[in-house]
């Protein structure tokens, strides 16, 4: 209703003034080159009402016209953000094929064609079709405005086919391109500690932490990591003192790094120092035991050269504070076996029926030992592979002792303790009785 009060008042006002400007009296005489031209005055302020009429209808189709091209490509450029985010929602829904073709669909509407290149350059990427990312992200990369988009799909493309080297090469790139940007400062040093780069990355880390692209919390604890991998190298070069130092400075920083207390088992070379590393272990040990961190308190006691009932002992104590977990189990079963104390082992042992390499070869062991089968001793070291007590998180390589950098993936600090890995047992082999096997 209101509506149409706003159509008809300006109507009615717009009669009403009509009809006011026809009742008044008067004419208008306009005398030019000699002609004399009279009109009533309400005519000629029609006339002129109709003139300007005309001429605005007239600019009115002119401005039209003339803005014609310019809806038209405003129009391509709707449809083609709308491609390009139906593209987008193909690729999240793994659609590849539809993805390629609302690609090709957005490129042929828009006129600024970097939409439609990221989107086949994800596309291609979802296909598996490195040769067509490639093309796109270059061609993202040529172009000034979006070049550290181009760099970065690269980037990921290159890591992907595991090319570290031309991997090194983008990130420098791309971190000249941003030097502020934290993906590509985190993108450099991961890669420069992946080719074990030390030096390069303490020096990139530093510029990134100037340039605020780093925390200084993050910034910090990846020193302590560079530090406890000199503290590793020093261990390996034969200077266990400097190594020893080095990783007990790291007290602070890695408190409770399974790796650091690697270095600091190999590196206790005398009685005192092997008797803290213990220590460190046990405290360790009751939040989270591990057969890595067992097979570093057996390493210490051969170091110690103990007599094997005093080493048993000090295993009981050592489990103590989690007695009933398998690595705890295990490690007793060895100094069972060490005591040859058969039926504590075969307890221990039978407390959980399946095996890793640790347990198959305990159980060999047990087997041939207290029982004199060398058919099922030899069954169960079927099993007993290399004990591998540490583990990579980023390639689940299987390790015997830690390293600061995984030799298979070159993962920097990614090598943890390993879960237990359970196994069947070998058929035909007896199960592992309390009482020993019957007759």
């Amino acid at each position: 209703m209101l509506r149409w009060l706003f159509i008809v008042l300006p109507l009615m006002a717009l009669a009403a003034f009509a009809a006011w400007i026809a009742d008044q009296p008067g004419s208008l005489q306009l005398t030019w080159l000699g002609y004399e031209i009279a009109a009533p005055a309400p005519l000629v302020i029609g006339a002129i009402a109709l003139l300007g009429f005309a001429v605005f209808l007239l600019s009115w189709m002119i401005a039209w016209a003339a803005a014609l091209p310019q809806r038209r490509q405003l129009k391509l450029q709707a449809r083609g953000q709308a491609a390009f985010a139906a593209g987008m929602v193909a690729v999240a829904a793994g659609e590849a094929d539809r993805a390629a073709k609302l690609a090709v669909k957005a490129a042929g509407y828009l006129e600024d064609k970097t939409l439609a290149r990221l989107l086949e350059a994800h596309a291609a990427q979802l296909k598996n079709d490195a040769p067509g990312s490639q093309r796109a992200f270059t061609a993202l990369a040529a172009d000034p405005a979006t070049a550290f988009l181009g760099v970065r799909g690269l980037l990921a493309d290159a890591r992907q086919r595991g090319d570290r080297e031309q991997a090194l090469v983008l990130a420098k790139r791309a971190s000249a391109l941003r030097p502020t940007s934290p993906v590509a400062a985190e993108a450099e040093i991961r890669l420069l500690l992946e080719s074990g780069d030390w030096a390069g990355a303490r020096l990139r880390l530093d510029a990134a932490q100037a340039r605020k692209a780093v925390s200084k919390l993050a910034a910090n604890l990846l020193r302590a990591k560079l530090d406890l991998a000199d503290a590793a190298e020093a261990a390996a070069t034969g200077a266990p003192l400097e190594a020893w130092r080095k990783a007990e400075k790291l007290g602070k920083a890695l408190p409770d790094h399974a790796g650091r207390l690697a270095v600091l088992a190999r590196a206790a070379d005398t009685g005192a120092l092997q008797q803290r590393a213990q220590e460190m272990l046990r405290r360790l040990w009751a939040a989270k035991p591990s057969i890595a961190l067992a097979r570093l308190w057996l390493d210490l006691e051969a170091a110690a050269k103990r007599e094997p009932a005093i080493a048993r002992q000090r295993a009981e104590a050592f489990v103590n504070a989690n007695p009933d977990v398998p690595p705890s189990q295990l490690l007793l079963a060895e100094m069972a076996l060490n005591t040859r104390d058969y039926a504590s082992a075969r307890q221990a042992l039978s407390l959980f029926q399946t095996t890793d390499p640790w347990g198959a070869g305990l159980r060999a062991r047990l087997a041939e030992e207290s029982e004199g089968d060398a058919a099922a001793a030899d069954r169960w070291r079927q099993l007993a592979r290399q004990i591998e007590p540490w583990r990579c998180e980023a390639c689940g390589a299987g390790h015997a002792a830690w390293a600061i950098r995984c030799t298979a993936c070159g993962g920097f600090d990614s090598i943890q303790p390993a879960p237990l890995q359970p196994g069947q047992a070998p058929t035909g082999a007896p199960p592992i009785l309390l009482d020993g096997p019957k007759a």
